[in-house]
């Protein structure tokens, strides 16, 4: 398999070699935009949006000893929230629809909890969201987060423990937590 600094390289010259680089990395950018908008078209929006702009961005970019899916990440983070902005009051209060396939409800829940745990994550803030989602759901250190954040390591920690206690709160609060 071809190395992923590789396939960025050749990208820069090679339309085949981007296509190859799409393939291999729209799967993660698709489910990482989907946590963040909860919203099957608004993911692929956000998702063929940040590919534009890494296309355009691609002859400027720097390896900074990251995976070049998380230089896309930081770009569908950034558009995920202005759209947030600009349609917040077209969105409503309480979305329901946030993903949990597999990664923090088989951990946390057994499947009839599943629609709770995606109501009580809708209900945290956009940080707290991105912090579980990176953390938990994709496996990155809390050093990666912080990267990707632009936040400090010890405040990705603390963002995470208040996450996870703010998440047990609400499901404890709408008495989904039965042993607490």
């Amino acid at each position: 398999m071809v190395d992923e600094s590789e396939l960025v390289a050749a990208a820069r010259s090679d339309p085949d070699a981007f296509a190859r680089l799409y393939e291999r990395t729209a799967p993660l950018v698709y489910r990482f935009a989907y946590s963040l908008v909860h919203d099957h078209p608004r993911a692929e929006d956000v998702v063929a949006e940040t590919y534009r702009r890494a296309i355009d961005r691609l002859p400027v970019y720097r390896d900074q000893g990251r995976p070049f899916h998380a230089w896309l990440f930081t770009i569908a983070r950034n558009l995920a929230i202005d759209g947030g902005r600009r349609s917040r009051r077209e969105t409503p209060l309480l979305d329901h629809d946030v993903p949990v396939d597999g990664w923090l409800g088989e951990a946390l829940v057994h499947a009839e909890e599943r629609s709770e745990l995606q109501a009580a994550l809708g209900m945290l803030g956009d940080d707290q969201r991105t912090v579980l989602v990176l953390r938990y759901g994709h496996e990155w250190t809390c050093r990666q987060v912080a990267a990707e954040m632009g936040r400090s390591e010890a405040a990705v920690k603390q963002l995470s423990y208040r996450a996870v206690n703010r998440l047990r709160e609400l499901l404890k609060e709408n008495g989904y937590v039965r042993n607490p």
